[in-house]
């Protein structure tokens, strides 16, 4: 399964190398530098939410989980631990490698952000470190988002003014398709009402009749995008 995975990478574009192991894939990130990782759950020499643990605390990757036992419950946790997207296993290939570039900009975004020169986002009252995950309150107050939450938050901060729908909401917060239920509502309330008000006292996070939700435009200016590696 590696050989076809890394064929399909290849052909993509996305120069790719693989490990058998949680200890053989370590050994590679120093050498290889990956800005996205690919994590099997499933390990001969031990967990993959463990080892997940461990690229998270990294905070210079993407990283996306595949498992083949496809519980919600596991999906959940993953993207708890600090996970960006799941995938099943084997994966389908053509949404492999769309996955991979999703998270692939969203790591770009957030290693611009998180560079010397502009290292947090400010969003009203709001300071956001992308790269390690944070946020804070002007007078520094922290404010302790779930993952699921600051996936959501990051999907919103990515695309910067638009409109974010449900079903991408569902994706990258929940790792799941969007069902038609009350998940991301609840979950985009929960997030909101953790953050505070404007100047104006209106929420920062605005739902839009149809469309999904938005969330007010960082106040950076516009950097360069910094292109890497993938894996």
């Amino acid at each position: 399964m590696a050989a076809t995975l890394t064929g399909a990478l290849s052909r993509a574009g996305m120069p790719s190398l693989w490990a058998g192991t949680g200890a053989a894939a370590v050994e590679l990130l120093d050498s290889f530098r990956p800005q996205v990782i690919l994590l099997d759950q499933e390990l001969p020499d031990g967990s993959g939410n463990a080892l997940l643990t461990r690229f998270v605390d990294r905070q210079d990757c993407g990283i996306l989980l595949m498992s083949s036992h496809g519980e919600e419950t596991d999906r959940i946790v993953g993207l708890e631990q600090g996970a960006d997207d799941f995938l099943p296993k084997p994966p389908p290939l053509r949404e492999m490698v769309a996955r991979i570039r999703a998270v692939h900009r969203r790591v770009n975004l957030a290693t611009r952000v998180g560079s010397p020169r502009t290292p947090v986002l400010r969003i009203g009252p709001l300071r956001i470190n992308m790269s390690h995950r944070t946020v804070q309150t002007d007078d520094g107050r922290r404010i302790a988002l779930t993952g699921a939450e600051f996936n959501a938050l990051e999907a919103l901060i990515a695309a910067q003014g638009a409109p974010v729908s449900r079903d991408r909401l569902s994706e990258v917060a929940l790792g799941r398709p969007w069902r038609a239920d009350r998940s991301v509502d609840q979950l985009v309330f929960n997030l909101r009402h953790k953050l505070p008000r404007d100047e104006n006292g209106a929420l920062l996070i605005q739902s839009i009749r149809t469309a999904g939700y938005w969330l007010r435009p960082p106040e950076t200016a516009a950097m360069e995008p910094r292109m890497a590696a993938m894996a």
